[in-house]
Formats: C-alpha cells, sequence, structure tokens
C-alpha cells in the first residue's frame, strides 16, 4: 500500500473538518428551526383557540341578553303569573314568539306558588325529552342569576338563569331559564367558525371530554384529543371545564419547513463547494511550502550557505530558516567529521602499518635469535659437552675422582635443555620442518597443561598450503591463548582446532573454565593484554575474531581464503571448494 502525500492527507483532513462543520451546522439547523416552527403552530393554535373562545362567550352573552328582554317584559309576567293553568301555556308561547332571532334552544318557565313549569325548544328535537321539572330542580337557588353547566337527561345543557319579579310589590314569584344543548351542538361551532382561519378541526370540551366537533377526525380516543388539539384557558362564563380545542391547517408550516429544507439543501450545497475549494487552496498553499523546504533541504545537503526565500506565510519562514541553519551546521560538522574521520583513518593506518612492521621486525629478530643460539651457543654447548665427555673417559682410565667433571656435565646438560626451549620458543623447527598443524601440538604449554590434569584434544583438519607470515601469527596467538588457560581458567578440558572450511581457515581454542570475570580466581578480562595481543594480531590477518565466555571460554578465528593461503585456485570457491 502507497504512502499517503501531505497535501492529500492535509485535503481529506481540511474537508472531513469542514463537513463534520457543516453537518452539526445543519442538523442543529433543522432542530432549532423545527423546534421554532413547531412553536410558532403552536402559538397560532393557542391565539386562535382563544379567540374561539371569545366567539363562545360573545354567543353566550347574546342568549343572555335575550333572556333578560323576556324577563324584562314585567307586564307580560305578571299577566303570566294571573292567568289560570289552561291560558298559562297559550299565554306563554305568545309571549316566546313576540321576540324573533332566538340563539337559545330552549326556555323554561316556573312559577312557585303553582308549580307549573313550561318549557320551549327552539328547533332543537334532541331535547324533545328534556324534562321541565327536572331542568328547574337540578338548576337548584332560584334567586341564582347567571349560567350554570348541567347535565338533565343525559344532555350537558348550557343554563342562564333569572329570577322573575313583579312589577309593584317586587316580589320573586318565579325563574326564568334558557341555554343551548353542548352536546353534538354542530350549530354553534359553525356559527363561530371562521373559514379563512384554516381550521383542520374545531371542539367543545368538558374538561377532557368531547361535547363537539365538526370534523369525523375527531371522533378518536380522548387521550389522542388532548395530545393533538391545542385547548383554550377554560374564561367563558360556564367555568373553567369548558373549553374550545382547535387545530389550524399546517400548510403553512410545511410550506415554511420545505423553503427551510430547500434553503439548508442549496446551504448544504454551496458549504461543500466552499469546503472543497478551501481544503484544496490549503493543502496546494502547505504543500507548496513544503515541497519548497524539501527542495532547499536538499540543496543545502549539497551547498553550503543556502538561504530561505521568504514567503507569505510567517510559521513557515521560520521553520525553513530554523532547518536550513540546523541542514548548514550539520553539513559543516559532517565536513568536519570528515576530515577527522580521514585523519583518524590515517592515523589507523599508520599504526596497523607500524605493528605489521614490528610483529614481522619481532619474528625476524626470534628467527635471528634461534638461529645464533642454534649456530653459536648450542654448537659451543655440544663442544663443551664433548670435551668434558672425554675428560671424564681419561679420568676413569686414570682411576681419578668424577664427581665435579659428573656436575658439570649436568649443568651443560640444563644449559642446552635451556637453550633449545628458548630457540623453540622463539622459532619453533616444526614451523618450518612440519608446519602449523604439528607445531601447536609441540607448544611448551601443551606439556605445562597436560601436568596440570588438563584434558588437551587436537582437531587438526588442514592440508592446504599457508602463508608464512600467517603461519607465524597463528602460532603466536594459539601460544597466548594457552598461557592463558594456564593461568586464569582453572578448568580440565581444551581444545585447540584448525580445519580448512569453504569460508576459509578457521582456528578455535576452547576450554571449560571459569570464563571472563568471574570471582574465582580473578577470571580473565577482555580487556587484557593477552587478549588484545590476539585481537591486534587477528585484524593484522583481516580475520574475523569472535570471543565468548559461557561455560569457559571460546576464541575462534575465520580468515578469509585469500588472506591464509598461498594461492587460491581460480577454479575454486573459498576454501578450496569446487565451484
Amino acid at each position: 500500500m502507497g504512502r499517503l502525500r501531505f497535501k492529500t492527507l492535509t485535503f481529506w483532513l481540511t474537508l472531513g473538518i469542514s463537513l463534520i462543520f457543516v453537518a452539526v451546522f445543519l442538523v442543529v439547523t433543522f432542530i432549532q428551526s423545527r423546534s421554532v416552527i413547531e412553536e410558532q403552530a403552536y402559538t397560532l393554535n393557542r391565539s386562535l383557540a382563544l379567540r374561539y373562545e371569545e366567539r363562545v362567550t360573545d354567543y353566550l352573552q347574546q342568549i343572555e341578553t335575550e333572556v333578560l328582554t323576556l324577563a324584562a317584559d314585567r307586564t307580560r309576567i305578571e299577566t303570566l303569573y294571573t292567568q289560570s293553568p289552561s291560558r298559562l301555556e297559550t299565554g306563554f308561547e305568545r309571549w316566546e314568539e313576540s321576540h324573533e332571532n332566538r340563539r337559545y334552544d330552549f326556555v323554561a318557565l316556573s312559577f312557585f306558588e303553582s308549580g307549573r313549569c313550561l318549557l320551549s325548544l327552539s328547533y332543537t328535537p334532541e331535547l324533545n325529552q328534556l324534562p321541565c321539572e327536572q331542568l328547574i330542580k337540578q338548576h337548584g337557588s332560584f334567586q341564582y342569576k347567571g349560567w350554570k353547566l348541567l347535565e338533565v337527561g343525559g344532555e350537558q345543557l348550557a343554563v342562564y338563569s333569572v329570577p322573575l319579579y313583579l312589577h309593584d310589590s317586587g316580589k320573586i314569584v318565579g325563574q326564568l331559564l334558557s341555554g343551548m344543548r353542548l352536546g353534538g351542538n354542530r350549530y354553534l361551532l359553525s356559527s363561530i367558525l371562521v373559514k379563512s382561519d384554516n381550521l383542520r378541526h374545531l371542539a367543545l370540551f368538558d374538561g377532557d371530554r368531547v361535547l363537539s366537533r365538526l370534523q369525523p377526525e375527531l371522533e378518536s380516543s380522548n387521550s389522542v384529543m388532548a395530545q393533538d388539539l391545542v385547548l383554550s384557558n377554560g374564561l367563558t362564563p360556564l367555568g373553567p371545564q369548558l373549553r374550545i380545542g382547535l387545530l389550524a391547517d399546517a400548510s403553512a408550516q410545511r410550506q415554511l419547513r420545505d423553503a427551510l429544507a430547500e434553503t439548508l439543501l442549496y446551504g448544504c450545497l454551496l458549504a461543500l463547494v466552499v469546503s472543497l475549494l478551501s481544503s484544496f487552496l490549503l493543502s496546494s498553499a502547505v504543500d507548496r511550502q513544503l515541497q519548497q523546504l524539501i527542495s532547499l533541504t536538499r540543496l543545502a545537503n549539497r551547498q553550503s550557505n543556502t538561504r530561505w526565500p521568504q514567503s507569505y506565510i510567517r510559521e513557515f519562514n521560520l521553520i525553513g530558516e530554523e532547518i536550513i541553519a540546523i541542514v548548514n551546521r550539520l553539513k559543516e560538522r559532517e565536513q568536519t567529521l570528515e576530515g577527522v574521520n580521514q585523519r583518524l583513518s590515517q592515523n589507523i593506518e599508520e599504526k596497523r602499518q607500524i605493528l605489521q612492521h614490528l610483529m614481522q621486525t619481532q619474528e625476524r629478530e626470534r628467527l635471528r635469535l634461534s638461529n645464533e643460539l642454534h649456530d653459536d651457543m648450542a654448537q659451543l654447548l655440544v663442544a663443551v659437552r664433548m670435551h668434558l665427555q672425554l675428560q671424564r673417559q681419561e679420568l676413569e682410565q686414570a682411576r681419578l675422582p668424577q664427581q665435579n667433571l659428573q656436575l658439570a656435565a649436568e649443568l651443560i646438560d640444563n644449559i642446552y635443555d635451556t637453550v633449545y626451549n628458548r630457540i623453540r620458543m622463539l622459532r619453533p623447527y616444526e614451523l618450518s620442518d612440519f608446519g602449523l598443524g604439528v607445531s601447536l601440538t609441540s607448544l611448551p604449554a601443551v606439556n605445562l597443561l597436560e601436568q596440570l590434569d588438563y584434558a588437551v584434544e587436537f582437531d587438526i583438519e588442514q592440508s592446504r598450503p599457508l602463508k608464512p607470515d600467517l603461519v607465524s601469527n597463528l602460532y603466536r596467538i594459539a601460544q597466548e591463548a594457552l598461557s592463558n588457560v594456564t593461568r586464569h581458567a582453572g578448568g580440565t578440558w581444551v581444545l585447540v582446532r584448525l580445519r580448512d572450511e569453504p569460508d576459509g581457515l578457521r582456528m578455535t581454542i576452547a576450554d571449560d573454565g571459569v570464563g571472563f570475570m568471574s570471582e574465582q580466581n580473578g577470571g580473565v578480562e577482555t580487556s587484557g593484554f593477552g587478549l588484545m595481543g590476539i585481537r591486534e594480531r587477528a585484524g593484522h590477518l583481516n580475520a574475523q575474531v569472535e570471543i565468548h565466555s559461557d561455560h569457559g571460554v571460546s576464541i575462534d578465528l575465520l580468515i578469509p581464503p585469500e588472506y591464509a593461503y598461498s594461492f587460491v585456485d581460480l577454479c575454486e570457491g573459498p576454501g578450496g571448494a569446487p565451484t
């Protein structure tokens, strides 16, 4: 998967943030606008409900005016009061018919002394079964003047009552009741309805119970009615139980909601275009600055004293100047380090050449000393020993004491053995006569290890001709390693391995002693002079050296074929393996 460019990442990141902001803005705006629209719709329905409640109040006041007009005719009241029961009903009908434009649904007349009750209905067949006496009884007090909400014979009635007085005495002789039917009174709702209000539902409520309605949709349950309709405050003369409930047409709200949705849609598209454009411009501007920064950084890496060209973004100017300054300083330090490394490499090479010269000089000096000791001192000692032998034979023939001569001969033998051992240490003749493998088995340290009860194991599988300088150095490395074992290891077993391998010549010397820095006998230090000498000689031989101390010490050297053998056949791989 390919890595994204910073420009692409910046573009998508900026666009994503912008889109999230736009989405949050749209959601919040939609929720708030919907809440405002619903609040406006509720306010409209509320104001209409109060207005229709006032119209109901006006309608009741008109009925009240009609009833008061009837009760104000004192002459007719006295006439009705004094008439016989047979003529009372006829007189009451004529009295009522004398008043036109009647809004009430019924009117009842009752005189206390005669106990008569007369009821007149006004085009309301639903009230034909209304008992007059029960209406008077339900109403109660005959002196009460005003509106009451009564339920008589299963009908919910709005009743206005007024007492009847005699003109001369002022005596209350009866009661006049009038009102209208509330249950199923579509005429009342139609009378107060204004078509321009665009109402969907209009209903008259007694508490939560529907009394009258104009739309059949209101035939649902009471709980649904209470949730759907907006009710008035119940400020009519009939008390707080009687309220108007309505629901205006929501077409205006729908139009406003549609217009808002359309506005939000176009606003969203505009915001999307602006977000795309701003994200592209911002990412392009940042990418140009970054590309310029990268180019100048590369230029500063190749050239010194590079300067940052000023741009219109202050922060990028500061970053660019700082980065260019850092690159220039690093470039200067790199050049300084290159000079130091060059001098250091030169010093190391000089040191290596000096060390190589010293080791070669040391080997030549050892060879010279061994030859001189062998040619001069050893021959002289042999001559002295021969003369002493002849002298001893003469003394034996003369039968003279031989003790001093015997001591001198033994002393000469010791001197000869010492000189011979020194010659072997300086330059063993096996190196020249029998090679490295035989010389390793004849190291003086091997005899010493066997005297210390070490089991010395040799694994020699080497037959290819080696370079003379390599032979001497490997011999000295083995000599130093075995000397360390005798002094520090404290073990019981030593392995000396020399093999021709495909990767080159490998020599391994291992023991089962205490290892490096052990608490017993001080251990072997990794930075000791013996190991330092081994590493120096290995470096001189271009060998790979590994020194481990897990259970004892293991020294492993691998010399590549081109540095180990006197010649490398071009038809062979490393170590003599056929290609």
